[in-house]
């Protein structure tokens, strides 16, 4: 008995162990904050290839959003044709726009309405990048989950909320909020945040 007890409090040890403030912060993203079209073990997948380039050029949201877009696209498995209908239904729906072009013009307000958060992240990164003295890969994985913990900490669902009302308020059209509205749900349960009751007249 003792040692079936010792067994599983080592096992459970090990288990708490090998948790990373990624794998943690891609669960929160799923079961807390709502994401319904991704799983975390998937979500994960997509952080790890955008990973790289945020890495990089932390200040270059463009390098950052192409190559987020393309880990989506490449790392989406069985839901990659879901998820390009998704995109495409997305670019019908906000045409003469694009996903790409709102998705653009909302990254500065975004920026902006969490720019705390933002800064502490990217100080965050700025001085493990400075200051950690392990190879490239080793010293990588360790500054980024630093970054992860950060944002794990401060990212809740009223935070959340409180930005999605912000921007939508005062940078979201009628129109882009009507596609939206239509949307999200596909790939967020959106009822959970008081932003999807907003009405644009």
């Amino acid at each position: 008995m003792c040692r079936l007890l010792l067994s599983v409090l080592v096992l459970a040890h090990l288990g708490h162990a090998t948790t990373t403030n990624r794998d943690t912060m891609m669960d929160m993203i799923c079961n807390k904050l709502g994401l319904t079209f991704y799983t975390p073990a998937e979500l994960t997948v997509i952080a790890k290839c955008i990973e790289p380039q945020a890495y990089k050029t932390p200040n270059n949201n463009t390098a950052i959003l192409s190559t987020g877009k393309n880990c989506v696209i490449n790392n989406s498995g069985n839901k990659a044709i879901s998820a390009m209908s998704l995109y495409s239904n997305a670019n019908s729906c906000l045409n003469p726009d694009s996903l790409d072009t709102v998705v653009t013009a909302l990254v500065p307000p975004i920026q902006n309405l969490t720019i705390a958060l933002v800064k502490k992240v990217k100080n965050t990164l700025s001085e493990c990048k400075n200051t950690n003295k392990q190879a490239a890969a080793a010293k990588q994985e360790t500054c980024l989950q630093k970054v992860y913990g950060v944002a794990k900490a401060a990212i809740t669902l009223t935070y959340v909320d409180n930005v999605c009302k912000k921007v939508v308020n005062q940078h979201v059209s009628k129109a882009w909020w009507s596609c939206g509205t239509t949307l999200i749900p596909k790939v967020l349960t959106f009822s959970k945040y008081n932003c999807s009751k907003i009405v644009k007249s």
